[in-house]
């Protein structure tokens, strides 16, 4: 399965349009898609997204957002009103080629302020245990967004699930409508009225750490963190002068220089994959900066050829399924476009 064709890049060329695309192909994926065409072009969801982004979205941010709701709805109403009932793996494809987009507008809007230190690890252990399955209403897309049954209703009544997971932590009474609230007004639960779906940039086991975006980790590195050593290109070149490129070599030169850098790495390390099973990966590194770990993935490929765009779309796309996604991609080949 592919992304479908009809599928305009234009929609989610902001931050505010990815947001409103990324709640509707999420609300799509999770509920009912059918709908009577004739006595309403438009389905519900348009009015659920618009309610739900008026909450994290105002002025011309709010306007461009809807307008891409409404455009990406107008096509799928177009070319997949039949397939909806039928099969939604498609919506799974656009997640994941676009992830990054969407994980990108998901941090800008996040509202940390909604959630004080009183319940933060609450929310980081209810989180955890999302991840980790504890709670067995669960579906999943591909690429690890989550809809939970139910989180809170319209009115937080919360259900007996998420009331008994408080209990056992000695929560409160009283705390387990903020929870809840802090859930929903972050944006971390989107939606809350017996839909509740959490997006899969809130369950990245960095966030969830931190209950902060990975970006501040991000330029934490770039600032201060990663600095290249002096001497590693002059040891590196005489260690592997006058040898063949061979994949082995492209890894080892790769480890090499990402453990001057500080990192613990391994080399063809399988890893746990969104959905079951394993990907194996040729270099993975990690590197633990103020208590949270930044992780990096490396495919190394050593064909007498130039490496297509389809070639590197998969690359990324296998970076997608894995459970921990990386935080740097590195594409090490001949040539690439």
């Amino acid at each position: 399965m592919t992304v479908p064709q009809w599928f305009n890049e234009k929609l989610i060329d902001t931050d505010a349009k990815a947001l409103g695309v990324y709640l509707a192909l999420l609300k799509s994926r999770f509920t009912h898609g059918w709908w009577d065409k004739e006595k309403r072009p438009m389905p519900p969801i348009v009015d659920d997204v618009r309610w739900m982004l008026q909450k994290f979205l105002t002025g011309k941010d709010m306007l461009e957002a809807f307008e891409a709701v409404r455009d990406f709805m107008k096509l799928l109403n177009e070319y997949e009103y039949g397939k909806l009932l039928l099969d939604k793996s498609f919506l799974d494809e656009i997640e994941i080629r676009y992830y990054e987009k969407f994980r990108r507008a998901c941090y800008r809007y996040f509202k940390r302020d909604a959630i004080n230190e009183e319940i933060r690890d609450y929310i980081r252990l209810f989180l955890k245990d999302v991840k980790a399955g504890v709670y067995k209403r669960i579906l999943m897309t591909k690429i690890g967004s989550v809809h939970i049954y139910s989180i809170a209703s319209r009115y937080l009544a919360i259900s007996k699930d998420f009331e008994r997971y408080c209990t056992n932590l000695q929560c409160e009474k009283d705390k387990i409508v903020e929870i809840a609230k802090a859930l929903i007004k972050s944006g971390i639960v989107v939606f809350g009225i017996g839909a509740d779906i959490i997006p899969a940039p809130f369950l990245e086991d960095e966030f969830i750490e931190r209950i902060a975006p990975p970006e501040e980790i991000k330029e934490e590195i770039k600032a201060k963190e990663i600095e290249i050593p002096v001497k590693t290109e002059e040891r590196l070149g005489k260690k592997y002068e006058g040898k063949a490129p061979t994949r082995e070599i492209l890894e080892s030169i790769v480890r090499d220089v990402l453990e001057d850098l500080g990192f613990r790495v391994e080399t063809n390390k399988k890893l746990d994959a969104r959905g079951g099973g394993k990907i194996e990966v040729d270099v993975w590194g990690m590197k633990l900066i103020k208590n949270t770990g930044f992780y990096v993935y490396a495919s190394c490929k050593n064909w007498d050829r130039e490496i297509d765009r389809p070639k590197i779309d998969e690359e990324f796309g296998r970076t997608q399924h894995l459970i921990q996604i990386p935080h740097l991609k590195i594409f090490v080949a001949k040539k690439a476009p």
